[in-house]
């Protein structure tokens, strides 16, 4: 018997199982990842700055200008958009808003404030603000044309971080949501498992609602479900490793059950036995079937045991 070889075979499945827990969480994070589409700042900030461009496109057009560029549109702070242009034009605020209200719609962003500069010149030529609800939103100077000059048109959104937010934070929602399922799952399998293979061993277990036809050791009727050898009227307990020791000599009857194999798949969760415990259920299981002398369970010394109905 080697008890280090017995060691290292519980390790290897409890290890096996544990390499498949952490498989299925790494499978849970990539199937998260595929349904939850993120949208990362550099990705929100190009469709607003899109968007801002057509804004510019469209002004020139109705100021008559089809020919000079729209110069790139610069984010000089978090949420802060600069539009700048490279020939003066002169517009109308009306259309500037109109322009504005419809195109922004495409980012999903409601709030912001537009304000509009002349070129190198701190001072607001044209402003308004859109708030929700919209009762709340601020329309100055409509209806007044502004001359022909230079101008840069300034727009601040007030919601720019929680909008580009919006997808990332769902998608670790879910992923730590099915990653605390996968964690139970672990827990559950080492834990409550583990627990009942080790429930008191001469606790009676719960009736099983299996119907089977069961089988006959000698005068016995051998019940492995329930735990019992029957006799006539007389009913015999077994505990959880008396029955599994019993289980595993019926199935080779009348054949060598090696000790290996029996301390292997009797105590396969409990980590590091010695012979001693098996030769110690061993003993207590030849008591209860004392009552039919003609069944025996016999050492093979050195090797295992064998069950066997010896004639007198």
């Amino acid at each position: 018997m080697n008890v280090n070889s017995i060691f290292r075979a519980v390790f290897r499945k409890q290890f096996a199982i544990l390499c498949g827990v952490f498989v299925f969480i790494v499978v849970i994070f990539f199937t998260a990842s595929s349904f939850v589409k993120p949208s990362t700042h550099d990705s929100f900030t190009k469709r607003v700055n899109l968007s801002i461009r057509e804004i510019g496109h469209h002004l020139l057009l109705e100021a008559g200008d089809s020919t000079s560029r729209i110069l790139p549109v610069k984010e000089i702070s978090e949420g802060v958009f600069l539009l700048e242009f490279e020939n003066e034009f002169a517009f109308k605020p009306d259309t500037l808003m109109a322009l504005t209200q419809r195109l922004l719609t495409k980012t999903g962003l409601k709030d912001y404030t537009v304000t509009v500069h002349e070129c190198f010149k701190p001072e607001i030529v044209y402003g308004f603000q859109m708030s929700t609800p919209a009762n709340s939103s601020i329309k100055a100077c409509n209806g007044r044309n502004q001359p022909e000059r230079c101008y840069t048109i300034q727009i601040a959104f007030a919601n720019f971080n929680n909008e580009n937010i919006n997808y990332a934070s769902l998608h670790w929602t879910l992923t730590g949501f099915l990653f605390f399922i996968s964690i139970v799952f672990a827990a559950k399998h080492f834990g409550i498992n583990k627990s009942r293979a080790g429930n008191n061993r001469n606790e009676e277990p719960s009736v099983s609602n299996v119907n089977t036809v069961l089988p006959t050791l000698g005068k016995f009727t051998f019940d492995y479900h329930h735990q019992k050898l029957i006799l006539g009227s007389e009913v015999i307990v077994l505990t959880d490793k008396e029955c599994k020791i019993l289980e595993l000599l019926n199935q080779n009857f009348g054949e060598l059950t090696s000790r290996e194999d029996l301390m292997q798949q009797v105590w396969i969760n409990e980590g590091v036995i010695t012979g001693r415990s098996l030769d110690m259920f061993v003993s207590k299981l030849r008591k209860k079937l004392s009552a039919d002398p003609a069944l025996r369970i016999n050492n093979i010394h050195g090797k295992g045991y064998k069950l066997e109905v010896v004639s007198n």
